[in-house]
Parts: structure tokens; C-alpha cells; sequence
């Protein structure tokens, strides 16, 4: 079964799309930056099919995942959303620096990640 990762110290948003996706796919949590770079390394049959990415999380943050994907060239193998509360212009704008999918802003409804998973899989199909 192919599998989300979604990585985000909020249990609220972590449950949301575990049951709204957990039909159809694997969700894999983590509740911080270490437990999501743990979760890609252990997954490297490519069953990972995209990752939403919470960019303030306690002990490794999610920059510090967007930089692991970075250096270890993953953006390809394992498309990434934010998800934020934190809107602040310079931020995401840091963000979009990143080979990332798009920002989705707490709250979110569910139509809108409905979207960027169907974004997710048609990156990934490629």
C-alpha cells in the first residue's frame, strides 16, 4: 500500500488526514523534524508517495527536513506540502525556496488537501 507521511506536533491534524485518507493509504506520522527523516530513511522502497510538513515542530523543525531533502535529492522520489499556522510572508516565501509542492494554511479544509494529494499522486505517476 502506498503511504503519506505526515509530519506535524498537532495530533488534531495528523488525525484529519489519517481518517480521511486511511482507505486508500498508509499514513505514517511523526510528531517532530528527527521521527520524519527517521520514518524516509526506513522507507526507501519508494512506498512513500508524498509528505505534508509542518514547519514548526519541537526538537527538529521542518527546514531542517526540507534541507535533508535537499541534500539527499528527494524532492523528486517524495513530494512535500506545508502545512502552517505560521503565515508570516518571509517564511513561506523561505519555503517556496524549496523544490516543495505548495503551503497550505491552518485550518484547512478538506477539498483543499484532497487537492494536493491528487497533485501528489499525479507527481508521483510521472
Amino acid at each position: 500500500m502506498k503511504k503519506i507521511l505526515v509530519a506535524d506536533d498537532s495530533k488534531i491534524i495528523s488525525n484529519i488526514i489519517e481518517r480521511a485518507f486511511k482507505d486508500e493509504y498508509e499514513v505514517l506520522t511523526a510528531v517532530n523534524g528527527r521521527e520524519a527523516i527517521d520514518i524516509i530513511k526506513n522507507n526507501v522502497d519508494d512506498s512513500i508517495i508524498g509528505m505534508f510538513l509542518d514547519l514548526n515542530m519541537p526538537e527538529v523543525d521542518g527546514f531542517t527536513v526540507l534541507d535533508y531533502f535537499k541534500e539527499n535529492n528527494l524532492f523528486k522520489r517524495i513530494p512535500v506540502c506545508i502545512i502552517t499556522g505560521d503565515v508570516q510572508k518571509e517564511r513561506i516565501d523561505r519555503a517556496f525556496n524549496y523544490n516543495i509542492l505548495d503551503v497550505l494554511a491552518k485550518p484547512f479544509t478538506f477539498e483543499r488537501v484532497r487537492e494536493e494529494v491528487e497533485k501528489i499522486i499525479s507527481l508521483s505517476q510521472m
